[in-house]
């Protein structure tokens, strides 16, 4: 854009430069890197952060001759342009103690956040020619409450966002220079997006396109040939650096349609609880990545985002003919793009999605320059309007998030209804790794500091133990449902899964809704009363009085209420053992989960001990059946390498 006291073709005030912009980006990031530093203790390990470790190993034995070590992977098609430097790194420095491998990889992925900060504000300036305005954009982008925490312990998308970003910056910067540098630059970035993330694909035909509009625009024979000629080259240095960073990809090129076709369609199935409502992953309703994306980004951005994108659209309308041409205009209709287009796929293509939108949060770097665009169209209308608006949104959200230190992932704004008291856990899974779950040992380990500490949650409380120090760690003894002293987690998994959701005796609350309780399920397996035995003996009375049993076996089995109830009258400890299995053969063959296409049922396994209850001699779970219908149910118990116990066909009403 140009300098102050001018217009631009679109007739769109610009704002006055008074000295270069990187100076000031550079001083930003170098403040947000001395507070992580000071902070990266406070967070612990993500869900996935063991298996991207796992996958880069995996990576690395195939590349050292290992021709197993790959083929035989869930992960195979994951991307290692930062996994295996990671795991490099850690074997260079010579770390061996986990504590020590996981806070070097969080310090990494967090700078890694804050250089796409950076690229962001960069970006801005170039488009805007306005410190402020970059500034603006810059600070969005790093202090989204949700990926600045998610930025510790999560390799994948809050990295993904910022390489997202920087290959943004490379297209704008080779569309302004034109040269074969700056498009080789700007392919390689895109590669590397695609690397870390499927949707790092988007921006390899959007420039192509964009490359094609140009050659469509000019109609001299020399121009011609250079644009043609910096397309190829974007292109090849895209597809090279795919298949480069992918040693999965190097035995046989097309095994990239397979990895896109799962990477789009993840067969991991994943219960997520939106609006009140259990959904599983390949059942979302279409609105579920908007309203996610609405309600827990900064109200700030968004309004400033809005205003963006329709002061975009008006100049669009207003000039059409400069959304063909190489210019501003027509990139940031690539950044509408960019918002608009990932969602429409998803929902056009009833992909799984799972853990609200953290897979998108690459969304929020075109929604930060976007916001830098709306303010830059309401500081020409009313510029103190304009600052004080944007002075205000940022300070509220520091305190924010000064305030949800060190579970900025919980993060929502005003949008979502809090009231009453408890409401928003109800509604929305508010820390889905249980990231809170370290300090709710900490706050054990200060009540009891000198007794061995038996706690539930096998897999999650093993992270807990491995970012522990050492000293630490004898403790901390993991234990299963029957076994735990104390149980850590949320109200979510408190009702879906392992154990029962009280006594509790500890409690960290967000918008009036509890994200951690520690409960002390001393009782449940002994001879005393069982923590929720009340709810199941009236479930028990009303299906007993109600209805005869759909199936009579080891446990009597009832159909009832869209769930199935499995009742023993006479029961003991054993008889819990077991796990169930269930068969459900849908009525139209589409409505199998993509993982389960080549079989004629969902299997859906699952142990007593997840819902299930003793009361009164007698033992009692169930298991609800999914929405869409059933024509056929096989149900039973088996134990692992003994086999089945029992089985039963259920008659449908």
């Amino acid at each position: 854009m140009k300098r102050a006291g001018t217009a631009s073709a679109a007739g769109v005030l610009t704002l006055p430069q008074r000295a270069p912009f990187p100076a000031l980006a550079l001083a930003l990031c170098l403040a947000f890197a001395l507070v992580g530093i000071a902070v990266q203790d406070d967070y612990g390990i993500g869900g996935d952060e063991l298996g991207q470790r796992n996958t880069a190993k995996r990576n690395l034995d195939y590349l050292l001759g290992d021709p197993d070590a790959l083929p035989s992977s869930e992960d195979r098609f994951y991307g290692v342009a930062l996994e295996l430097p990671l795991l490099l790194a850690e074997r260079a420095l010579g770390l061996r103690d986990s504590r020590d491998i996981y806070l070097m990889r969080h310090l990494t992925t967090h700078l890694l956040f804050i250089v796409g900060g950076l690229f962001c504000g960069l970006l801005a300036w170039r488009m805007s020619g306005s410190r402020g305005l970059a500034a603006l954009a810059m600070l969005l982008f790093l202090l989204h409450p949700r990926l600045y925490a998610h930025s510790f312990f999560n390799s994948k998308d809050p990295v993904f966002a910022a390489m997202f970003m920087i290959a943004l910056h490379q297209t704008h910067r080779a569309f302004r220079k034109g040269s074969l540098g700056a498009f080789a630059l700007c392919g390689l970035s895109v590669g590397l997006a695609c690397n870390l993330r499927v949707f790092g694909l988007l921006l390899l035909p959007a420039v192509l396109a964009m490359r094609v509009l140009d050659l469509w625009n000019l109609p001299d024979g020399s121009e011609r040939r250079r644009v043609l000629a910096t397309g190829g080259l974007f292109a090849a240095a895209a597809m090279t650096t795919i298949y480069a960073l992918h040693p999965y990809y190097w035995a046989n090129p097309l095994r990239l349609l397979d990895g896109l076709q799962v990477l789009s369609q993840h067969p991991v199935m994943m219960d997520n609880l939106f609006q009140g409502e259990i959904f599983r992953s390949d059942a979302v309703p279409p609105h579920y990545i908007p309203t996610w994306f609405a309600i827990s980004s900064p109200p700030l951005a968004l309004l400033l985002g809005m205003v963006g994108a329709a002061a975009t659209c008006r100049q669009g309308i207003a000039h059409p003919r400069s959304m063909l041409r190489n210019g501003e205009l027509r990139f940031r209709f690539l950044l509408l793009g960019c918002l608009a287009l990932p969602v429409a796929i998803v929902v056009g293509l009833d992909s799984n999605i799972y853990d609200g939108w953290r897979q998108f949060y690459f969304l929020w770097g075109p929604c930060s320059l976007l916001a830098a665009v709306g303010l830059h169209w309401l500081m020409g209308i009313r510029r103190g309007l304009a600052y004080g608006l944007a002075g205000a949104g940022l300070a509220g959200l520091m305190a924010a998030m000064a305030q949800l230190h060190p579970h900025q992932q919980i993060y929502f704004n005003l949008l979502v209804n809090r009231m009453p008291p408890g409401a928003l856990a109800r509604q929305y899974d508010m820390d889905y790794w249980l990231l809170s779950q370290r300090q709710g040992y900490e706050q054990l380990r200060t009540a009891h500091p000198d007794a061995s500490l038996r706690i539930g949650n096998l897999h999650s409380m093993s992270r807990v133990r491995q970012f522990l120090p050492a000293s630490e760690r004898r403790q901390l003894a993991p234990a299963d449902a029957k076994t735990a002293d104390f149980y850590i987690g949320d109200t979510l998994r408190m009702r879906q899964r392992k154990m029962p959701s009280e006594p509790v005796i500890y409690r960290r609350e967000a918008y009036g809704s509890p994200y951690l309780l520690i409960v002390a399920p001393r009782l449940v397996w002994g001879g005393g009363p069982s923590p929720g035995a009340e709810a199941y003996r009236a479930a028990h009375r009303s299906l007993v009085a109600a209805s005869k049993p759909a199936a009579r076996a080891h446990f009597d089995v009832y159909l009832e209420d869209g769930a199935l109830h499995y009742v023993k009258e006479d029961c003991n400890l054993a008889d819990a053992e077991a796990r169930f299995f269930l068969h459900l053969f849908p009525a139209d063959a589409k409505d199998l989960p993509l993982h389960r296409r080549n079989n004629p049922f969902d299997n859906r396994d699952f142990e007593f001990g997840w819902r299930g209850a003793h009361f009164d001699g007698k033992c009692m779970t169930q298991e609800p059946l999914p929405g869409y219908p059933v024509a056929r149910i096989r149900t039973g118990q088996f134990v692992r390498g003994e086999g089945q116990l029992w089985k039963a066909e259920i008659p449908l009403p």
